[in-house]
């Protein structure tokens, strides 16, 4: 996910050269007030490519366009940033299991019928009113049906007994993350 995380940051591909990455994270935890959490990203390439010595090469093809995954960098860039947040905002928290397709992606209890997790999503742009827009759901327009946003999505699981929101995006640089349930 490093690779999707340098790929998808404004103005870079593999070097970061706009360092630090400053996002501006509405953090809300159960019935409490919204608190603004400032988490700088930033990296030293040297140090990455000593734990994966690809980790530049994979970034820049996912840039521009030479891997397949490239469709997926928003996606995959949100689960790192959603890494980054819970070890800010969630000390001691440790992800027993990732999933994909059903919400939350990623569980830190798995235990059957009380699960609970962080559903992660990212958009490229658009600021908080497309993270919103995904937090809440949309109305129906002349070419749209009216959506869901995840967090009802969430709270209407009978199996999830806890669930945070962790939603990025790139331009500007904004995120929110929120306990949905309870």
């Amino acid at each position: 996910m490093i690779p999707a995380v340098l790929a998808w940051m404004p103005g870079t591909s593999n070097a970061g050269s706009a360092q630090p990455f400053s996002f501006l994270v509405d953090h809300k935890v159960g019935v409490g007030p919204t608190r603004l959490v400032k988490i700088d990203l930033a990296w030293t390439l040297a140090d990455l490519q000593a734990q994966d010595p690809s980790v530049a090469e994979r970034a820049d093809r996912m840039c521009t366009g030479k891997t397949a995954q490239r469709e997926h960098v928003t996606e995959l860039a949100a689960y790192g940033l959603t890494f980054v947040a819970m070890s800010v905002l969630m000390p001691g928290t440790r992800i027993k299991h990732m999933r994909k397709g059903l919400a939350p992606d990623i569980l830190f209890d798995v235990t059957p019928g009380a699960l609970r997790g962080v559903e992660a999503a990212g958009r490229a742009t658009g600021g908080r009113a497309a993270l919103l827009t995904i937090r809440n759901g949309g109305p129906a327009t002349k070419t749209t049906v009216a959506t869901k946003g995840k967090a009802a999505q969430l709270m209407a699981r009978s199996d999830v007994a806890e669930a945070h929101l962790s939603l990025w995006c790139a331009a500007p640089q904004v995120a929110i993350m929120e306990q949905v349930k309870p």
